[in-house]
């Protein structure tokens, strides 16, 4: 039963970024709304979940989009954003607020960081500076997103 709510979550997210992706676009950044769906279902159910969903939402981004020549690069990251969150569980009781939100904000930021380190290492190599404000501006973006969703549904109270 869970399994199918959170595919039906995980749909309509990945159909809302989909549709909205120009209405929310600043040039080429874009929000990733699957990846905070996919922090809020980790550190609500664990490893196993979060594991598996941030495996199965990378593959159906890549399977979905139509030139990808990183395919496979996105099932990684989002298993291991998956993996890392899941480790949170729990935690929002033992730990303070602003470390357990650092913590998710650190894991939300090495996600892009190993994202943008493959998709955009030629601007890496050719422009460190432009690189460094390609990856802020890309997770900044959807911080910002996930700061808005905070005030509704903070994640410390899952």
């Amino acid at each position: 039963m869970i399994v199918f709510q959170y595919t039906i979550i995980i749909f309509v997210t990945f159909l809302f970024q989909s549709w909205t992706s120009e209405f929310f676009s600043l040039g080429t950044i874009d929000p990733d709304f699957c990846l905070i769906v996919l922090l809020y279902i980790s550190i609500r159910n664990g490893g196993l979940v979060g594991t598996l969903f941030g495996f199965f939402i990378g593959l159906f981004i890549d399977l979905s989009s139509g030139t990808n020549q990183f395919f496979g690069l996105t099932p990684l990251v989002y298993t291991i954003t998956g993996y890392f969150s899941a480790f949170l569980k729990g935690q929002n009781e033992k730990l303070n607020k602003l470390y357990f939100s650092s913590l998710w904000i650190f894991i939300i930021l090495c996600q892009f960081l190993i994202f943008s380190l493959i998709v955009y290492q030629q601007l890496l190599v050719e422009e460190p500076a432009q690189f460094l404000i390609k990856w802020l501006a890309t997770s900044l973006y959807t911080l910002v997103f996930l700061g808005i969703l905070q005030i509704m549904i903070p994640i410390y109270k899952l």
